[in-house]
C-alpha cells in the first residue's frame, strides 16, 4: 500500500481548497451562497485540517436516463384510496393493479401501500434484500419550495421542463453552460488520494458535464475498452505503411507552435492513460452478462449481453475490478441509457426501458457481490426530469419531480425516503398538470453520497454551493 508523508497530506489538502475554489468560482455568483462570501473563503483556507476521508476504495456510479423517465409508473401507490388517484390521474397510462408486486414500505404514513411493476422485478429484489432504497419525488431546487412559491415564480431553478437546461441542472447544478458537474468537483477534492488521477472520473457514454471538473478531467472509455487510435497500430493506412510511424514522431515532437504542443500532449497523455489501463484490464476478470432475453420496441427480442448499458456497466466492472492494480481509492463512474422521453407510446415502451434497467442494475450487483466489492460501489439513477400524471393521450410530457433508486451493499435498503406525494391531480405538490414540485433536492442526495465517499461537510458545500439552503440528505448508509 502507498504511504503517505505528512507534507504530502498537506500538499493535497492545499490543491483541494484550490481546486475546489476554482470550480466554484465557474459557477454563477448568484448560486454561491457559501463560496462567495467570506466565510466561504474562510472555510476553504480550514481544509488542511478537514481533508476528506480516503480510506480503503470506494466509488459512485451515475446510471443517467436520457430524456426524462416516467417514474410514476416504476413505484406506485397500492393502499386503495391511494391507487384510486393514481389510477385516475393517470388514466390509461395506469398499470393494472394485478401487475403490480407489493413492496414493503414502513414510513410513508398509516395504511399506505406501494408496489412496482413486474418489469421491475430484478431491481425489487435487490429493494427486498435491502440492497436498494427508494428516493421519492427528487428533483432540481435551489431551495425547497411551496407551491405558492412556484406559482409566484419564487426560488425556481432555471429553465424548469427543458430538457438540457434540467439535464445540465440535474448533473451540475447549473443551467446548460456550466462548466463543471458535481460529480466532478467530488472528483477534483478526491483525486490526490489516487495514484493514477486520469482514472478518477469514468465516463462509458462520451461527454458528461456530470463528470466535468476543474482539475479532474473526464476519462471517456468505450463498452469494450480504451478508445483505440487505430491509425497509428494499423499495419498499412491508406495503402501507406508509414502513417503510424510518422504520427508516433509528430506527438513526439516538440516545435515553436504552442498549440501543436498542447494537442501532442494532451494525445501523449491519453496513449499513456490507454496503455495503463489496458494493462491493468488484462489481470481482471468479471462475470460475463446474461444472455437473458429482452424484448425490443418494434424489433426482435434481443439478449441482455447485446444492449449498451449491461455493457457499459460492465467496463465501469471491469475498471473497478482493476482499482488496486490502479492504485484508485475513489472513482466517480457514470453510463447513460437513452430513449426516455415518453410523449408517445409509452405503454408500448416503458415495459421494455423498464426490464432494460432493472437487469441491468441486477447484473452489476450480482457481479459486485462475486468480487466482494458490493460495499464498496453504490450506484443511482438520474433522469432530465419526471413526466406529468396526466396523460396527453398516448404518453407523458414534461415534468418535474420524480422516484429514483440508490442501490448497493453500503446503503441502509429496503427503505424508501423522502415523503412520496399524492397522486391526484391539483395537489399541494402539483405545479399543474400534475407535474410534481420535488420534495428533496438533487442537492440533497448528492451531499449523502459526497460524505459516504468521505467528504466532509465543508468540502460538501464547495461541490454544492446551494447545500447551505438544505436540511441534511436522505441518512442512506449506516
Amino acid at each position: 500500500m502507498t504511504r503517505f508523508t505528512h507534507t504530502d497530506t498537506s500538499r493535497r489538502s492545499f490543491l483541494r481548497a484550490m481546486g475546489g475554489l476554482a470550480a466554484s468560482a465557474a459557477i454563477p455568483q448568484r448560486s454561491l451562497p457559501l463560496v462567495g462570501s467570506l466565510a466561504g473563503l474562510a472555510a476553504l483556507a480550514s481544509q488542511s485540517s478537514q481533508a476528506a476521508t480516503t480510506t480503503g476504495y470506494k466509488a459512485i456510479v451515475c446510471l443517467y436516463m436520457n430524456g426524462g423517465s416516467d417514474t410514476h409508473n416504476w413505484v406506485v401507490p397500492t393502499d386503495a384510496s391511494g391507487y384510486a388517484e393514481y389510477a385516475n390521474a393517470r388514466a390509461e397510462m395506469a398499470w393494472a393493479a394485478n401487475r403490480l408486486q407489493g413492496i414493503t414500505v414502513t414510513n410513508q404514513g398509516s395504511g399506505r401501500g406501494f408496489g412496482m411493476p413486474l418489469e421491475l422485478a430484478p431491481l425489487r429484489d435487490c429493494y427486498t434484500a435491502g440492497q436498494a432504497a427508494i428516493l421519492a419525488n427528487v428533483g432540481t431546487l435551489t431551495r425547497p419550495i411551496t407551491k405558492t412559491d412556484y406559482l409566484a415564480g419564487i426560488g425556481l431553478p432555471a429553465k424548469l421542463f427543458s430538457h438540457n437546461d434540467q439535464a445540465a441542472t440535474w448533473q451540475s447544478l447549473a443551467p446548460e453552460g456550466a462548466p463543471s458537474g458535481w460529480g466532478g468537483r467530488m472528483g477534483d477534492i478526491l483525486m490526490a488520494a489516487n495514484t493514477q488521477p486520469v482514472f478518477t472520473a469514468v465516463s462509458t457514454s462520451g461527454n458528461a458535464v456530470f463528470l466535468s471538473g476543474s482539475t479532474v478531467g473526464q476519462y471517456q472509455v468505450g463498452q469494450e475498452g480504451p478508445v483505440v487510435a487505430n491509425t497509428m497500430t494499423n499495419a498499412s493506412t491508406f495503402g501507406s505503411a508509414s502513417v503510424g510511424n510518422t504520427l508516433r514522431r509528430q506527438y513526439a515532437a516538440t516545435t515553436t507552435d504552442r498549440l501543436q504542443n498542447e494537442y501532442a500532449r494532451v494525445m501523449q497523455r491519453g496513449l499513456s492513460a490507454n496503455a495503463t489501463l489496458l494493462t491493468a484490464l488484462a489481470g481482471v476478470n468479471v462475470p460475463a452478462i446474461p444472455t437473458t432475453p429482452i424484448a425490443q420496441v418494434n424489433a426482435a427480442a434481443t439478449t441482455l449481453n447485446q444492449l449498451s448499458l449491461p455493457r457499459q456497466l460492465r467496463m465501469v466492472l471491469q475498471i473497478i475490478a482493476a482499482n488496486q492494480t490502479l492504485g484508485m481509492r475513489r472513482q466517480v463512474f457514470m453510463v447513460q441509457m437513452s430513449g426516455f422521453d415518453t410523449h408517445n407510446n409509452q405503454m408500448r415502451d416503458q415495459p421494455v426501458q423498464m426490464a432494460q434497467v432493472a437487469q441491468s442494475i441486477s447484473y452489476f450487483m450480482s457481479a459486485l457481490t462475486s468480487l466482494g466489492l458490493q460495499n464498496n460501489v453504490t450506484l443511482f439513477t438520474a433522469s432530465d426530469f419526471g413526466r406529468t400524471l396526466l396523460s396527453n393521450g398516448d404518453g407523458s410530457d414534461h415534468g418535474w419531480g420524480s422516484h429514483h433508486f440508490v442501490v448497493g451493499g453500503a446503503v441502509r435498503g429496503g427503505q424508501m425516503y423522502g415523503d412520496f406525494p399524492a397522486t391526484s391531480l391539483g395537489n399541494a405538490n402539483d405545479a399543474g398538470s400534475g407535474r410534481l414540485i420535488p420534495g428533496m433536492g438533487v442537492t440533497q442526495l448528492a451531499s449523502s453520497l459526497a460524505g459516504w465517499m468521505g467528504l466532509t461537510a465543508t468540502e460538501q458545500q464547495i461541490v454544492l454551493p446551494n447545500l447551505v439552503n438544505f436540511t441534511p440528505g436522505p441518512s442512506l448508509f449506516g
